[in-house]
């Protein structure tokens, strides 16, 4: 950082620079900053199959990680500051203890090579020995978590260097798989040129993020956002691809074909840590389809869908029946959005962790054992030619625009604010040009010497 920097105006400089969380939903960092916590927590897990971004900065950009980590450890006031990422990593391992060996208030700590170790509750436990409450946050028991990327985006944030660009892997079917630097509103099909997928068009389906947590990309013209971590590349005939699709499709019969064997729950993380989730009563409790949940409102068993962390072991891993616990979850979830219920004391089972995935048994199950994990960072060789950046990449409200239609715009220019009091991200230019389309939620920008 150059200089020990007041609070407020670390928070400030990672406001301006619109640094959201790069491997969730995208928190607003300057408000998680905001808070006090006694420990700093960076996420290097990456637990999600095939993907390396957080292992490549680790690698590839360590003094940006480190200035992201003494900017968030002043920020919130922390004493401690823990880089956790898999212990079977043990080069870059090594690498991070000898500067834990300068720095008294940084520690490296090993994770074990399972899923989903790097979920916020799952990985506070495993580190600290706290368990964060049902529909807690790490903040309630002392702790703040950042990803890697994010981090890397506050120390860059401290030099006034805003988020232009976001750290994708894409892999999979292609002839050649890539972690890179993309910028930011770049369209999926054009990320895809770099990596030539193995099937022709029609024939391959995209997933973004990870196997497990991600979505199944419908148009590839998709813009790259700020939380873009993955692109799996993978023939339509795969099987995480026909798991997309069945969890969808199948939902109204699920009910009254789940044979309660309990696999679901016995390997949810959620109710490992003895949050009042158990899929399998979820599943039984509607077997009259999904006109009884309104009747059901305040059954006990149905609120437990909203302690979901969606992490997908149900439906991808545990279910020999095809079913997606997962889905119903989040079915619940929509409908009742806003129904926040009581939380419950710490009492947590002794066996926690015991029945967490291997990451290898994990990959084998899904059918992605052969598929390749590039760490290294590789140089985003061809500047698209234009970008559609959303206005809203992040949780909470929208950015405004702040340019208009034929406004030269400079590459790190801000082109969408949000209020001060709102909950929301600056958005700024990936690329210098003409903003020749300005939408309420999404500003198109085409490069200068790109004129058709």
């Amino acid at each position: 950082m150059g200089q020990l920097m007041e609070r407020n105006t670390i928070i400030q400089r990672v406001k301006s620079a619109g640094v959201v969380g790069a491997g969730g939903a995208g928190f607003p960092t300057h408000v998680k900053l905001a808070g006090w916590a006694d420990t700093v927590i960076a996420n290097g897990a990456e637990c999600e199959p095939l993907l390396a971004v957080d292992k490549a900065l680790l690698a590839e950009h360590p003094e940006e990680v480190l200035a992201g980590l003494q900017a968030a450890k002043t920020a919130v006031g922390a004493s401690k500051v823990i880089v956790a990422l898999k212990a079977k990593h043990k080069r870059l391992t090594a690498a991070w203890e000898r500067k834990a060996a300068i720095y008294a208030w940084l520690q490296i700590i090993g994770l074990p090579d399972v899923y989903p170790i790097g979920d916020e509750h799952v990985l506070v436990h495993e580190l600290l020995a706290r368990t964060i409450p049902p529909g807690g946050i790490p903040p309630d028991v002392g702790a703040v978590v950042l990803n890697i990327e994010t981090l890397y985006n506050i120390g860059r944030a401290m030099d006034g260097i805003p988020v232009t660009h976001s750290f994708v892997t894409v892999t999979g079917a292609v002839a050649s798989a890539k972690t890179m630097a993309v910028p930011v509103g770049t369209a999926v099909c054009d990320v895809l040129k770099l990596v030539q997928p193995l099937h022709g068009p029609g024939d391959f389906a995209v997933v973004e993020g990870g196997p497990m947590m991600g979505r199944l990309l419908l148009d590839l013209k998709e813009p790259i956002t700020k939380t873009t971590k993955g692109l799996i590349v993978l023939p339509k005939t795969h099987q995480v691809i026909s798991n997309f699709h069945s969890k969808s499709e199948a939902f109204k019969h699920q009910f009254s074909v789940c044979s309660q064997c309990t696999m679901c729950t016995d390997l949810c993380p959620r109710h490992q840590l003895n949050h009042p989730i158990a899929p399998h009563r979820i599943m039984r409790a509607l077997i009259g389809g999904e006109e009884v949940v309104n009747a059901f409102k305040s059954s006990e068993v149905l609120q437990g869908a909203l302690f979901c962390s969606e992490c997908g072991i149900c439906d991808m891993f545990a279910c020999f029946m095809g079913l997606s616990p997962r889905t119903v979850n989040q079915f619940l979830k929509a409908k009742w959005t806003g129904l926040r219920p009581e939380s419950k004391p710490d009492c947590r089972r002794p066996v926690f962790g015991g029945n967490l995935i291997p990451t290898a048994r994990l990959l084998h199950r899904l059918g992605l054992s052969n598929w390749e994990s590039p760490t290294a960072l590789m140089p985003y060789t061809a500047a698209p030619s234009s970008v559609r950046i959303k206005l809203k990449q992040q949780i909470g409200l929208p950015a405004h625009p702040v340019v208009a239609e034929g406004d030269q715009v400079s590459f790190g220019e801000i082109i969408g604010k949000v209020s001060a009091e709102g909950l929301g991200a600056c958005v700024h230019a990936s690329i210098g040009g003409v903003a020749v389309s300005v939408q309420n939620d999404e500003i198109l920008i085409r490069r200068w010497d790109h004129d058709t």
